[in-house]
């Protein structure tokens, strides 16, 4: 049960960090062409490999969970 609210809060985590961070490049009011990216914010950041960690953590955490639910009780 441990590993499935770890899991759970790793992937909440996880997420948040990952929107928070897109909502947060589109403050700023750079745009493409004349259409708002986020993506092509965080590259001019240089935020990239943060997406990328925080996307990892959500992945790595909701894989926690799910192994936590299957694991053979003791």
């Amino acid at each position: 049960m441990k590993k499935v609210i770890l899991g759970s809060m790793m992937f909440l985590a996880g997420l948040l960090s990952a929107a928070v961070l897109l909502a947060g490049t589109m403050a700023n009011d750079w745009s493409v062409n004349g259409e708002l990216s986020s993506f092509r914010n965080m590259v001019q950041y240089g935020l990239m490999p943060v997406f990328y960690i925080f996307i990892g953590i959500a992945v790595l955490g909701i894989g926690v969970a799910i192994w936590g639910m299957f694991e053979k009780k003791e």
